[in-house]
C-alpha cells in the first residue's frame, strides 16, 4: 500500500507500508561496532581531560573492535549470510 500526497509547489508526502528485507548482521560484528563507539568516547573523553594513557586505550579498542568488524563482515560474506 503507497499513499502518495501532492501539492503544486513540490512537496511531497509519502507513506509506504511495504516490509523491507531486514540485514543479519553476526554478532561479531555488532561487539566490534559497540567497541568503536566506545573506544571512540573513551578517547574523546581523554583528550578532554588531557591524558594521554586514556586516549591511548580508547584508541586500542578503535582498533580491535574495526578489525573484529572487519574480519566478521569477511568471514560472513564468504559464507554468503549477507
Amino acid at each position: 500500500m503507497t499513499i502518495e500526497i501532492s501539492n503544486g509547489c513540490g512537496l511531497a508526502v509519502v507513506v509506504s507500508t511495504a516490509k523491507k528485507k531486514k540485514v543479519q548482521m553476526p554478532g561479531p560484528a555488532r561487539a566490534g561496532i559497540g567497541l568503536l563507539i566506545l573506544g571512540a568516547i573513551i578517547v574523546g573523553f581523554g583528550q578532554y581531560t588531557d591524558r594521554g594513557a586514556f586516549s591511548l586505550y580508547g584508541l586500542i579498542m578503535v582498533i580491535c573492535g574495526f578489525v573484529l568488524y572487519m574480519a566478521a563482515s569477511i568471514v560472513a560474506k564468504r559464507k554468503g549470510r549477507i
